[in-house]
């Protein structure tokens, strides 16, 4: 490794050997600042290096070099070395600079090996990138460092201890501890070290406080393999947990992530709301939690389960987890400890609060974290709050009431824009008195949480009060015309149920959330769960949950047709209320409405199937169908058992699919219900193939076309037809025949814009094009499967598109692109389930077409570049060689690339 390369100025050329602290330096966002400051630059950066060599001299140290803003600095003692660090930030705070100048500062202590004006060795390059991981006004040392200076450091510094990181060209992870200095920034992003995959959240807000709780969480976790953090709901357990994992991501080189518990309370979506989490998706035919063991089974990962107190019945199946992956840790917020082997419970108490009846006249209460967090959170709603010798007696009251709950510190701190902190004393010391709210056997905290919540409640209007108890109803978030649909129809509470949401989010009893194209509202399931016990007092939660699943129910039969249309953004949409579908399903199970349940499941299914819920999909349907209810003849369990067949259908178990199917067009024919026999026909008749009755699969799709002929349904007629030709394209038919069939067909789905009806039948114009040679045709197919794949967003029958393009790129000639794309066909396929058993139509795989016609190496080669490669830039490049090959036989063809 060649030395390290400073600048020419050299202040001592006597360079300290043997064992030595190095130190680096430099000015963050310089660049930017030079370009900001112009000709403002030069004096600043020379201010800036006076201040430091000076810091450097009177620590007995010795600068190295200088280049620009950075600083190389060496010393004989580790203590002197922080000694200078640390008065350097000083300093460099004290300066009135024109722009912001933050100083990141790195130090290591190791073996000094001179070479000429410079060092060399590992060590100094291991210092350097310990500098280059920090940020503005932060100062990292190593573990050498560390062990050196422990308990020699400077007055008003203490140490924090960041975990193992990985540093780029250094073999071995460092431990890393920042320095704390009192006065100045203590709060930083992670280092910048080597990436972990990490699906963390970034709060919005500072993180206040804790720090022996953080300390004590990330020394437990050394050991613990499982750690349960526990406390009332709003003890700031989720924050204290995300800080500390954010702080362990580099010391786990395989991901750190956190999985969001608090939308469920079925113990059994546990396994796959983790694998989801972590990027694990469905097998077809083999349980999640089967997959979830093997994915994590070898790796070095940190888990994040927030909110677990709703499915403790899922306890079993974490340990099971940590059996199986000796490298897993976990780390896991709940109101209730697991209770099972292995577990640490760590109680998390309330920040600390000053004692009003012991304070003494003048004494500071800043050192308080309750009361920083009141401040802070004051000041984000009031610019200009800040902490005074008039408010301090009263905010010190306000905290100590709130007995240091963060959650209750924070909604009391909001109403600092509407009262004084002398107001707020009065009236919550007049709510708290009445400690009417909640069980007398609940923690005193608890009781004090409820107490607040119905504090800032009773600072509502009436009809504001029940707007926020009627919400209570949603499951993770609403949107407005859901909140007019069901908490207020008709404005029968008086108010403007837009205005009413904007109280509700003055008084953070409601959090609103951007989101694309629309703005959805989301409760903390604390107060949640407040707003649904005033709900349960008020006689209206009946009909509020009739409501729910009626609204739900039309959102998801409004929904059904665009999933195979132009889809139009819903499939993102059914994502963000997958929540509240889950509980509208559950409140029907729950009312013995068998009619809703199997009409949302009916319309749901395709999504289950896009968005990799097939199993709880499975559940939920086959519960409904076992209601007493739903056991009469209905269109609804017409709806439930077509719904079911598709799902075990796509979950590649052909005998249950047409089980369902059969028993769907038995009930059918018996209702008189002719489009659903026309469906079942249909439907059964893939199943039939696949099961080896290829003759009975073609009478089913002739009665089915039929059918839909005599009902005027030119769609699913469409749909017959492409079936038809599949089948008898595979039996050998008259090929001319089907194509022409499969063409018109293509023709009526371009005419009703119906993109999955696009994908089926260009998808099998391909395979007829390429079999009668017809290679512009095919090309033409497969753009045009591609392109509705794409606005779908439907990755498995990209991963199809991409495959048909990849084999017609072998025809021509370029084997190289086949396996290419071969390679990151077979990586999508890892990460997503598998498409249902259908037959081949003629398309080998790219591994087969290609094995014969690339020297071995070279395959390997490109199949692992291509595996690099995400599915996306796969298709676009796909895309890009069929428009480019198309042109070759028509130069206006195809759209621009």
């Amino acid at each position: 490794m060649p030395p390290i390369r400073f600048g020419v100025v050299m202040t001592n050329s006597a360079l300290p050997t043997g064992t030595v602290t190095f130190l680096f330096t430099d000015i963050e966002g310089s660049t930017r600042l030079v370009a900001g400051l112009g000709r403002e630059w030069p004096p600043i950066v020379e201010a800036h290096n006076r201040i430091l060599r000076d810091a450097v001299h009177d620590a007995g140290g010795v600068v190295v070099r200088t280049e620009g803003d950075a600083v190389f600095a060496v010393f004989s003692s580790a203590p002197a070395a922080v000694e200078a660090a640390v008065a350097g930030q000083r300093r460099l705070a004290e300066e009135a600079w024109p722009a912001p100048l933050r100083v990141r500062m790195g130090l290591h202590t190791g073996e000094g090996v001179a070479g000429g004006d410079d060092y060399v060795g590992l060590d100094v390059h291991r210092a350097a990138r310990i500098a280059a991981a920090g940020h503005g006004g932060q100062v990292l040392i190593s573990a050498s460092t560390r062990a050196l200076v422990e308990n020699r450091l400077p007055d008003g510094v203490i140490q924090r201890p960041l975990g193992r990181h990985r540093l780029k060209d250094i073999a071995r992870p460092e431990e890393l501890t920042d320095l704390v200095i009192e006065g100045l920034p203590a709060e930083f992003p992670p280092p910048r070290t080597l990436d972990v995959p990490t699906n963390l959240p970034t709060p919005l807000t500072g993180f206040v406080g804790r720090g022996p709780e953080v300390e004590r969480v990330l020394e437990l976790l050394r050991g613990a393999r499982l750690l349960t953090l526990t406390g009332p709901g709003g003890s700031g357990k989720t924050r204290l947990a995300i800080e500390a994992a954010s702080r362990l991501v580099p010391s786990f080189p395989d991901g750190a992530f956190f999985v969001e518990l608090a939308p469920i309370t079925d113990a059994g979506l546990v396994p796959s709301t983790l694998a989801r989490s972590v990027g694990v998706r469905e097998e077809p035919g083999r349980p999640i939690r089967e997959s979830l063991a093997d994915a994590l089974r070898d790796r070095e990962a940190l888990l994040l389960l927030d909110n677990f107190e709703q499915v403790l019945g899922a306890a079993p199946f974490v340990t099971d987890l940590l059996r199986g992956s000796p490298r897993l840790r976990i780390l896991v917020t709940s109101r209730a400890a697991l209770h099972v082997s292995g577990e640490q419970e760590l109680p998390i108490p309330p920040l600390r609060t000053p004692d009003p009846a012991n304070l003494r006249p003048g004494e500071p209460v800043s050192e308080f974290e309750a009361v920083q967090l009141f401040v802070q959170r004051g000041a984000a709603v009031a610019p200009g709050f800040v902490l005074t010798e008039a408010n301090a007696d009263a905010i010190a009251e306000i905290c100590a009431r709130l007995d240091g709950l963060p959650l209750a510190i924070e909604l009391a701190a909001s109403r600092v824009k509407f009262i004084s902190p002398a107001d707020m004393v009065a009236r919550l010391q007049h709510r708290l008195s009445l400690l009417t709210g909640g069980a007398q056997d609940l923690p005193a905290r608890q009781r004090a949480l409820r107490e607040t919540i119905r504090w800032s409640y009773d600072l509502l209007e009436p009809l504001e009060q029940r707007l926020f108890v009627r919400l209570s109803v949603f499951v993770g978030g609403w949107t407005l015309e859901a909140a007019e649909a069901v908490a207020n129809p008709g404005s029968e509470l008086g108010i403007d149920t837009l205005d009413g949401l904007g109280t509700l989010a003055d008084n953070s009893l409601i959090l609103i959330e951007p989101g694309r194209g629309e703005v959805r509202f989301v409760m903390l399931e604390t107060i949640r769960e407040f707003g649904t016990e005033g709900l349960a007092a008020s006689g209206e939660r009946v009909e509020l949950r009739r409501r729910h699943v009626a609204f739900h129910r039309a959102l998801a039969e409004q929904a059904a047709p665009a999933l195979t249309d132009r889809d139009e953004g819903w499939l993102d949409r059914l994502e963000r209320e997958h929540d509240n579908l889950r509980a509208a399903i559950r409140r029907s199970i729950e009312t013995q409405d068998a009619d809703s349940g199997l009409t949302m499941a009916w319309a749901l299914w395709r999504f289950w199937l896009m968005r990799n819920h097939l199993a709880e999909g499975r559940a939920s349907t086959e519960e409904l169908l076992a209601l007493p209810a739903a056991g009469q003849p209905s269109i609804a369990r017409v709806r439930g058992l077509t719904a079911l067949g598709s799902i075990v259908y796509w979950q590649r178990d052909p005998p249950s699919a047409r089980t369902f199917y059969e028993e769907s067009l038995a009930l059918s024919r018996d209702l008189g219900d002719e489009p659903g026999t026309a469906e079942a026909n249909y439907n059964l008749a893939f199943v039939r193939f696949l099961t080896g009755d290829p003759e009975a699969a073609q009478a089913l799709l002739e009665d089915a076309a039929e059918s839909f002929r005599d009902l005027g349904d030119e769609v699913n007629l469409a749909f017959a037809h492409v079936a038809l030709g599949m089948l008898g394209y595979e039996m050998g038919g008259d090929r001319a025949y089907y194509r022409r069939l499969v063409e018109d067909a293509l023709g009526t789905f371009r005419r009703r814009h119906q993109l999955w009806g696009i994908v089926q039948a260009s998808s099998m114009v391909v395979a007829l094009a390429k079999a009668d040679g017809d290679v512009p045709r095919a090309l033409s197919a497969a753009l045009e499967c591609l392109e509705a794949n794409l606005v779908l967003a439907h990755a498995e029958g990209m991963s199809v598109s991409v495959q048909g393009i990849a084999i017609l790129a072998v025809d021509d000639g370029r084997p190289e692109l086949g396996a290419r794309w071969g390679g990151a066909i077979e990586r999508a396929r890892e990460e997503l389930d598998h498409e249902a058993p259908r037959p081949n139509l003629g398309i080998v795989t790219p591994w087969d077409a290609v094995e014969s016609l690339l020297p071995a190496v070279r395959l390997e080669d490109l199949w692992a570049e291509g595996r690099s490669m995400s599915l996306d830039e796969a298709a676009a490049e796909a895309r890009r060689w069929v428009i480019e090959t198309m042109r070759r036989f028509d130069p206006d063809a195809g759209p621009e690339v």
